[in-house]
């Protein structure tokens, strides 16, 4: 029974190993923590597209509600306006939607930081457009609601990018 326990320790085997393996463990522990901390970073920083999305899409929604608002009302060319803007607006949806799915962090946010952003201006948006077409409204009741219909989308927009630094 000595000899294996000799032969254990004088052989390299469990005995001899924990105090030579010890600062190498250590060092690679320190290792992967800052490996991890940079990986963080960096998604978290890849992450921050989605910010820019919103922002830019809440942009849009600004300027979909000025131009119909401030565009021609109640005849044939209102018509064919709004049906030209809304072909517009389906382009850059699709070009946002591809651009969107091709980024290399698809991150899974919290509901209650984005969701309240879409809904918010989505809402919004319909109240400006179902409220104001077609009636003869002035011009800077339209540019108050090119203001204020992207506010949630933005204001969430700068949340997410908050806590993506």
């Amino acid at each position: 029974m000595s000899d294996d326990a000799t032969r254990t320790v004088t052989t390299g085997g469990p005995a001899a190993t924990p105090d030579r393996n010890r600062p190498q463990e250590g060092a690679t522990a320190r290792q992967a923590l800052r490996q991890a901390d940079e990986l963080t970073s960096r998604t978290r920083h890849a992450g921050r597209w989605y910010a820019h999305y919103m922002a830019v899409f809440g942009g849009g929604f600004g300027l979909m509600t000025l131009l119909l608002g401030l565009g021609p009302n109640g005849d044939a060319t209102g018509v064919w306006w709004a049906l030209g803007l809304m072909a517009v607006w389906a382009v850059f949806v699709v070009v946002m939607v591809v651009w969107a799915f091709r980024r290399p962090v698809q991150g899974a946010l919290q509901g209650r930081t984005y969701v309240p952003g879409w809904v918010g201006t989505g809402v919004l948006y319909a109240v400006a457009l179902f409220g104001g077409l077609g009636r003869d409204l002035p011009a800077w009741t339209w540019v108050l609601a090119a203001l204020v219909v992207p506010l949630p989308l933005v204001v969430s927009a700068v949340r997410v990018h908050r806590s993506l630094a």
